[in-house]
């Protein structure tokens, strides 16, 4: 998502459009953001009944998650990027349904 997508996006964003660097990054990073809920939804339906609130949460917590892997992937690279999806992951599904 943020090698290929973002990277694509942004490049779009300042070629064709002709808009601002940091203003062509922050869109790309939005938009990515955004996929990057939608695609998690066929996971949270698995889990429990989409509803309206359960997809703005989903796409919300979500997507605020694809915003700080955006902003890593743009500030540090792609592997801080990875190494944070990867350790959000062990804490949200592996340690959190130990605690709870």
């Amino acid at each position: 998502m943020r090698f290929l997508l973002m990277t694509l996006l942004t490049l779009l964003f300042l070629k064709l459009f002709r808009m601002a660097r940091p203003t062509a990054v922050w869109s790309a990073i939005i938009l990515v953001a955004l996929v990057f809920g939608a695609l998690h939804l066929p996971a949270t339906a698995e889990l429990v009944e989409l509803s309206s609130l359960i997809i703005v949460r989903a796409m919300l917590l979500n997507g605020i998650a694809g915003i700080a892997f955006g902003l890593l992937y743009w500030k540090r690279g792609l592997e801080s990027a990875i190494v944070a999806h990867i350790l959000t992951d062990v804490i949200v599904h592996g340690l959190m349904p130990l605690i709870l």
